[in-house]
């Protein structure tokens, strides 16, 4: 008898994985044999996700739901990331990261971002290193750079003014929160450890993080 029905370990958590070309009778029958045999594997409230793209209509989903609800488990569906950019990555961009939920994990870059390598991703991104003169790093959410920046820098590229670009130096080219840009001055104090750029009054300054 084919499965219609499986359940996987994916990333440490539950999936459900329904074949979406059977007939929706036997995929509910399936899945209430196969839960009233694991009954006491499951423990209540554990969470089962089901797979973005799941080509099932809404009341269906909705029935699945309500039998995995009898059985004390939750269900949570894992909504499909959007794109970052329409374009496919270059071998010197590093890939966006993947969502968990609703909440978008922070990239963290354990390297030098050198010249002619372009970093995107939807969340923060984390650089364990510098950002050299050529290099580019765009997140939709803050940059914080371990090292010196002396590359471009573009934090809250969804449009987030509230975002912010942190490093040990900030040298850059170009600084962009937002829809705002701005350099680093020719001339600034940096005696300062660790320097953040952030939006205040319409502008972008860059300031001592620690003030």
């Amino acid at each position: 008898m084919r499965e219609d029905i499986v359940f996987k370990g994916v990333n440490g958590k539950l999936q459900l994985v329904v074949n979406n070309t059977s007939d929706f009778t036997h995929v509910l029958e399936q899945l209430r044999a196969k839960l009233k045999l694991a009954n006491e594997f499951f423990h209540a409230g554990t969470v089962v996700k089901l797979p973005a793209g799941l080509k099932l209509a809404r009341d269906q989903q909705q029935e699945i739901i309500a039998v995995l609800s009898e059985h004390g488990l939750t269900c949570e569906k894992t909504p499909e990331p959007p794109p970052i950019s329409p374009r496919a990555a270059s071998p010197e961009e590093v890939a966006p990261g993947e969502r968990e939920g609703y909440e978008i994990k922070a990239l963290v870059v354990n390297k030098t971002v050198r010249s002619g390598q372009k970093v995107v991703h939807n969340g923060s991104v984390v650089v364990i290193g510098d950002v050299n003169p050529g290099a580019q790093v765009v997140a939709g959410e803050d940059i914080i750079i371990m090292g010196a920046c002396r590359g471009v820098a573009h934090a809250g590229a969804n449009g987030n003014e509230a975002a912010t670009i942190t490093a040990a130096k900030i040298l850059a080219t170009q600084l962009r929160i937002a829809g705002l840009i701005a350099r680093a001055p020719d001339k600034v104090d940096k005696s300062a450890n660790v320097e953040i750029a952030r939006i205040k009054d319409g502008t972008v300054i860059i300031e001592p993080a620690n003030r």
